[in-house]
């Protein structure tokens, strides 16, 4: 008879065919999120406008939908731990699909917003358990696939929702917005024929039904696999999830803390951005008469497109290059240096035109940095956390990104009416104290094994030291 821990398993099984399902299927979770963060900023002035809304009641709207994923990741996090990373994220679709569709056929803005809020909830209760279950199937050496396609997603998202957003006006905008969400049909087709995590199946207890998905990944890999092969614990797991309290206990708070502000400088400064982009790259501005106060309404015109589609280019090549930082001289190098990009570029598009593309190319750097730290910090909290916290950490993440961008619908109208290069001073100096406390994490989680239980990172030390 075979035995072998989960970790041995997944070594021996490499990275082939199924690693590959995993983390093609989970990216196209971001691919969706970037998609609807840049597509929320280009639809903001469509609605003001077509339902003469003030600038505070626009900035309430978005400020829902912050919130709404927030929430989503908070609940994701704990949902994903408990009932598994493969059920809440086929659940988390059904339900984003059915208020997306809901939404589309609103013709009144409070309850267009009331359910387009529900689906950014489920929204969030996704994205915790899609980085979780690509992680936990991939051998050590190759998570760094994780963030790289992650990565890539990310862009590409972001760079389809900025071709989408010159099409509004021309087939309106509820058409173009169902044809957004047929991506989440596609990605919920293939998360129900994927397996769960065997590795949260063992500590949940279901070692048969972990044995079974491990000889799965072995065979469908092209390794030999023993009939009487079987998977044991190499520790004494916890079986009962953990909760947001295990994350501040004395081992784990100097980490979650300083991974929170991070990833809170990163939620303020590039949200604010991601929606005030179209107009500082040249959004054509209209008066429109509107009953009780006169407002400004924006369209994205050809120019301000091409700079958007400008502005996100860096991101194509920063996301390799910080990979091989990452991959070749840790996860906290990689970190640092893309907090340390992202403050200067902001110093320098200080000093350039608005509207130029020389702006545009700083402006996108910056943000493309700091993104692409988002996504080391992402894999950097999966890889640190055992797998009894592992959702829970990523949900944290989540939440502490979008309370970060809870000020930004107000911020970017500070930032559009008055003063923009005030606003990108301020982030420049956030994020560079962002740098420095990135250096400051005395913990490197390169090729090291993941962790089951919280019990593991005080017998494990080699783990948790640099």
């Amino acid at each position: 008879m075979t035995t072998l821990s989960v970790d041995q398993a997944i070594e021996r099984s490499g990275c082939g065919i199924s690693q590959y399902t995993y983390v093609s299927a989970s990216s196209g979770i971001f691919f969706l999120e970037l998609l609807s963060l840049v597509s929320d900023g280009i639809l903001l002035p469509i609605i003001k406008c077509e339902w003469n809304l003030t600038s505070v009641q626009a900035s309430g709207y978005l400020l829902s939908t912050r919130v709404a994923f927030c929430l989503g990741g908070a609940v994701g996090g704990l949902v994903g731990d408990k009932i598994g990373r493969r059920k809440s994220i086929i659940t988390g679709l059904i339900f984003q699909i059915l208020m997306t569709t809901i939404a589309l056929n609103c013709y009144t803005v409070v309850w267009y917003a009331f359910f387009h809020a529900l689906h950014k909830i489920a929204f969030g209760v996704i994205m915790p358990s899609a980085q979780a279950l690509a992680l936990e199937s991939c051998p050590a050496a190759k998570r760094f696939l994780v963030k790289v396609v992650f990565g890539y997603s990310g862009c590409a998202g972001a760079v389809f929702g900025a071709v989408v957003g010159g099409y509004y006006e021309y087939f309106g905008w509820r058409k173009v917005q169902l044809l957004v969400t047929f991506p989440c049909y596609l990605a919920l087709v293939i998360f129900t024929f994927l397996d769960s995590s065997p590795r949260h199946l063992l500590v949940r207890g279901k070692q048969k039904q972990a044995e079974v998905i491990v000889k799965k990944l072995l065979k469908r890999n092209g390794k030999r696999v023993d009939d009487q092969f079987c998977l044991v614990k190499d520790s004494d797991i916890r079986e009962t999830p953990g909760s947001y309290r295990n994350l501040f206990s004395n081992s784990l708070a100097r980490h979650s803390y300083k991974l929170m502000y991070i990833i809170l400088m990163k939620g303020i400064f590039v949200s604010t951005l991601y929606i005030s982009m179209p107009y500082l790259l040249g959004a054509k501005k209209e008066e429109v008469d509107i009953p009780n106060h006169s407002e400004n309404c924006y369209s994205v015109n050809s120019r301000a497109q091409s700079k958007l589609l400008t502005a996100f280019l860096p991101d194509l090549f920063i996301n390799p290059g910080l990979l091989i930082v990452a991959q070749c001289y840790g996860r906290r190098k990689a970190i640092s240096i893309a907090m340390t990009l992202s403050a200067l570029s902001f110093l320098l598009s200080v000093l350039l035109n608005f509207g130029s593309s020389a702006f545009s190319l700083a402006i996108g750097t910056a943000m493309a940095a700091i993104a692409a730290g988002r996504g080391v910090i992402m894999l950097y909290t999966a890889e640190l956390y055992p797998t009894t916290l592992r959702g829970v950490a990523t949900g944290m993440i989540w939440v502490t990104d979008n309370v970060g961008s809870f000020l930004s619908p107000f911020l970017a109208e500070f930032v559009i009416l008055s003063a923009p290069r005030p606003f990108i001073c301020i982030a420049a100096m956030g994020i560079g104290v962002s740098a420095i406390i990135a250096n400051t994490l005395d913990t490197e989680t390169l090729n090291k094994p993941l962790v089951a239980s919280i019990s593991d990172m005080s017998t494990k030390k080699e783990v948790f030291t640099v």
